[in-house]
């Protein structure tokens, strides 16, 4: 009987010795700030926190202005005053846009060392290694696809020449007097003869000539408007009506046009889309940085040009964080375990200045401004809970119980 005893308590031991050397290893997880000459001596994860980066389109157009051939008599014939006389070039910025895309930064890289069942390396990465989320549901990207596109255009500015200067010809007959000599008996005499010479019309001559073809132009075109030719100059052929009528109007404003730009010249712009980038260091109430320098005459030039208008990016704090006013209550018997850090982005007022103008103006979410703090590091060996982050700024998106 005593060996019955003896021989069940032997089992009950082995027994319970078995299920503990069974018995895994509690999770214990770690996560390492990466600091430049870092040594390690195994393999680990890694991720990073982003950092916005800023994309600043800037759109400025260039007009150059040519005078017309005829414009000194622009007011005497036709009344324009202020036409251009000489040519020109004119930069302006019509629009700026600012958008932001993420990037890993540098100086936030961390390193997940876990010990035991990993239950801290279920953590989702995007492709760029940026921090998505803990324990996700598994959802792989199957197919990841960029594009990336480059449009080059070389435009010269083309003015064509003014051939339409009248619709007569070039020349005018200019009489001359010549005297031809004729012998008598007794003398000789000197006969006046007309000869007539064709010679280049002066300009005056042309812009008169212009002027008064416009006129025709334009008092044609309110003939045909008002119907007066149906009923005055019209010899019983059918007028053009439809979709022949405002060909005829077209065309009829189209030379009128053409005929104008002869006294008031023409003018021709070209648009270009410039992008800048920039990405904020995230420090101080305020920050800015020379984007370009800028001139009506020269358009958009170095940054440290001088005699030009500098175009500023100027980013400055529009509240103060309320997780800055939090403070740890320190007792000195236990260290502060540190979890998966994540970010709190902060809302930036973003400016763009020319000289003393504001030309852009916009609240943006901006992660480096933000607080890096610091998911708690159980979580990290739960895996009935998940943890999804907003991939473009490292903040934290939802908390859910799977």
């Amino acid at each position: 009987m005593k060996n019955l005893k003896l021989t069940v308590i032997l089992l009950v031991i082995l027994f319970g010795a078995g299920c503990a050397l069974q018995t895994e290893m509690a999770s214990k997880t770690r996560v390492v700030k990466v600091e430049s000459g870092m040594n390690v001596n195994d393999y680990a994860m890694y991720y990073s926190l982003p950092r916005t980066v800023l994309d600043i389109e800037v759109v400025v157009d260039k007009k150059i202005t040519k005078p017309g051939p005829f414009a000194a008599y622009a007011e005497r014939f036709l009344g324009l005053s202020s036409v251009p006389t000489r040519e020109s070039v004119d930069y302006s910025i019509v629009e700026v846009k600012v958008n932001t895309h993420p990037e890993k930064d540098p100086q936030q890289m961390y390193r997940i060392e876990t010990d035991g069942n990993p239950f801290g390396s279920r953590v989702s990465l995007t492709a760029d290694g940026l921090i998505r989320g803990i324990n996700l549901p598994v959802n792989p990207e199957v197919y990841v696809s960029q594009e990336a596109r480059q449009h080059l255009s070389e435009r010269a500015f083309d003015f064509p020449q003014y051939t339409d200067l009248t619709l007569r010809k070039n020349t005018e007959p200019i009489p001359d007097t010549v005297f031809r000599l004729v012998r008598t008996d007794t003398s000789f005499l000197k006969i006046p003869v007309i000869r007539k010479e064709e010679n280049q019309k002066s300009l005056l001559n042309q812009a008169n000539e212009a002027a008064d073809v416009l006129m025709k132009l334009r008092e044609g075109r309110f003939k045909l408007l008002n119907g007066e030719y149906a009923y005055v100059e019209n010899d019983g052929s059918r007028l053009p009506e439809g979709t022949s009528l405002d060909v005829i109007v077209k065309e009829l404003a189209v030379m009128e046009e053409g005929y104008v730009s002869l006294f008031a010249g023409r003018t021709q712009t070209e648009r270009e889309t410039m992008t800048f980038t920039y990405a904020p260091n995230g420090q101080g109430l305020t920050e800015t940085f020379t984007l370009f320098a800028f001139s009506r005459k020269k358009g958009v030039e170095a940054a440290e040009t001088g005699g030009s208008d500098p175009v500023m990016l100027q980013l400055s704090r529009t509240d103060t964080n309320p997780m800055d006013q939090i403070k740890w209550a320190d007792d000195g018997k236990s260290a502060k375990v540190q979890g998966l850090a994540f970010r709190i982005p902060e809302k930036i007022r973003v400016e763009v200045i020319k000289g003393k103008d504001n030309v852009f103006s916009c609240d943006i979410l901006i992660a480096q401004y933000g607080r890096v703090d610091f998911v708690p590091a159980r979580l990290l060996t739960d895996q009935s809970t998940a943890v999804e982050f907003y991939p473009a700024y490292g903040s934290i998106k939802n908390i859910f119980r799977r």
